[in-house]
């Protein structure tokens, strides 16, 4: 059962991030459900870590681009100049 979180209030784990599944629902109320989980590697254990970035619902298809932008941002790996 999906929690809702305030989307960016937790910050992801510091293992090195694998994937980003991101889920963009239409509501019946005209409104849409974004949810967004990072899939991470425990180089340690050697296992896969699913942590929840967001879950949040939203009147339009602009803030959930928003809420995208604001949890994958962060995550995205420095590009060397």
């Amino acid at each position: 059962m999906p929690v809702d979180i305030q989307a960016g209030s937790a910050k992801p784990a510091t293992y090195p991030l694998q994937f980003i599944n991101i889920e963009i629902t239409p509501l019946i109320d005209g409104e849409y459900s974004v949810a967004m989980q990072a899939t991470l590697l425990d180089e340690e254990r050697l296992e896969f870590v699913g942590q929840d970035l967001a879950h949040q619902h939203v009147r339009t298809l602009e803030e959930a681009l928003a809420i995208i932008r604001q949890n994958v941002g962060p995550l995205a790996a420095p590009v060397a100049a």
